[in-house]
C-alpha cells in the first residue's frame, strides 16, 4: 500500500464505517423488499416511484449544500449514455427478474457484475485481460450455470428470471466500465442525480404503456416498501457511498461490495421464508471469490 493510500486508509472514522453497514444492508435488503412489492403491486411503476423519490430527495440534497446540477452541454450525451446502462437496463432486467426469481438469487446473479465489468473493459477499451480475470469469469460462470440448473429442475423452471437477472447485471458491468474509462468533469452525485431522472422519466413512461391498466393507488405497507427504496437505497445509500468511496482503499471497497448478495440471501431467507438451497450457497461463495479476484489488487498492484 503505497503512502496516500495508507494515510486515507487511517482516516476512516466511525461515521465511515456507519456508512459503509448502511450501505451494504440497505442494498442487500433492498432484493427482498422489491420482491415482496411486486408480487402484489405493477413492478414498473413500483421502479418509477423509487427513482422518482430518490432522484427529488438528491437533488434537494445536492441543492442544499449548493452543489450545482448543471451539465456542460459538450457531456450530455455521454451522461445519456451513461444512465441508460448503469440506471435504465440494469434495473430493468432487474425487476423482472425478480418476478420470476427470488430474491436471494437475484442478488447473487446481479452482483456478478464486477466481472462483466472487466470483459468490457477488455473488449471495449483494450484493457488488458489477465489470468486473475479469466478466473473470475470461470466462477461466474459456475455459479450462474449452477442456479440455472437448479432452477430447471428444482424451482418450478424458472431460467427466464436468471437471464433477465444476468442480462441486467451485464449492463451494469458495461455502463460500469464506461464509468471508469470516460472522463467527466461533473460531481459523482449531480451525476447520479440525473441518472436517476433519466431513469424515472423512462420507467415513469414504459408504466404508462405497459402497466396503466393495472394501477393502483399503493397500500400503506406497499407505499412504506417504495419509500424505502427511494429514499434509503437510492437517496441516502448513494449519497453515503459517494462519501466514503473517496476515501476507501481498493480492497475495503471490494470486500464492502461482496456483502450485498450475502445480505440479500439472508434478507430473502428471513423476511420472506425463501428457501436457501445448496446451489444458493456454492453459487454465492463462487461470486464472492469471483469479486475478490476481480476486485482486490495484486500484490504488484498495492505496493505501488
Amino acid at each position: 500500500m503505497s503512502k496516500s493510500e495508507a494515510s486515507t486508509a487511517s482516516e476512516i472514522n466511525s461515521l465511515d464505517l456507519f456508512l459503509i453497514v448502511l450501505v451494504t444492508v440497505s442494498w442487500g435488503l433492498n432484493y427482498p423488499i422489491m420482491k415482496f412489492v411486486i408480487t402484489s403491486y405493477p413492478p414498473l411503476t413500483f421502479r418509477a416511484f423509487t427513482f422518482t423519490i430518490g432522484c427529488v430527495l438528491l437533488g434537494a440534497y445536492a441543492l442544499r449544500r449548493g452543489e450545482s446540477l448543471h451539465i456542460p452541454v459538450a457531456e450530455r450525451w455521454l451522461v445519456f449514455k451513461l444512465g441508460m446502462p448503469n440506471m435504465v437496463l440494469w434495473h430493468l432486467g432487474l425487476i423482472y427478474g425478480l418476478t420470476l426469481l427470488n430474491s436471494g438469487r437475484a442478488a447473487i446473479v446481479g452482483y456478478t457484475m464486477p466481472v462483466w465489468a472487466l470483459l468490457a473493459s477488455v473488449v471495449m477499451f483494450k484493457n488488458a485481460f489477465t489470468l486473475r480475470g479469466m478466473l473470475g469469469v470461470i466462477c461466474s460462470l459456475l455459479a450462474t450455470f449452477l442456479l440455472a440448473r437448479d432452477e430447471v429442475t428444482n424451482f418450478a423452471g424458472h431460467p427466464l428470471g436468471l437471464v433477465c437477472t444476468l442480462a441486467a447485471a451485464m449492463s451494469w458491468g458495461v455502463g460500469n466500465a464506461m464509468l471508469k474509462n470516460c472522463k467527466i468533469s461533473i460531481s459523482s452525485l449531480t451525476l447520479t442525480f440525473w441518472m436517476l431522472l433519466l431513469a424515472s422519466i423512462c420507467f415513469i413512461v414504459l408504466a404508462l404503456v405497459f402497466e396503466q391498466e393495472r394501477w393502483t393507488w399503493p397500500t400503506w405497507i406497499q407505499f412504506a416498501a417504495i419509500f424505502y427504496a427511494g429514499s434509503v437505497t437510492f437517496a441516502i445509500s448513494y449519497v453515503a457511498w459517494i462519501h466514503v468511496a473517496r476515501k476507501l482503499t481498493p480492497v475495503a471497497s471490494g470486500l464492502s461490495i461482496m456483502l450485498v448478495p450475502m445480505m440479500g440471501l439472508i434478507g430473502g431467507y428471513w423476511m420472506l421464508d425463501e428457501v436457501v438451497a445448496v446451489a444458493d450457497i456454492v453459487a454465492l461463495l463462487l461470486i464472492i471469490l469471483a469479486m475478490a479476484i476481480v476486485l482486490i489488487p495484486g500484490r504488484q498492484m498495492v505496493k505501488k
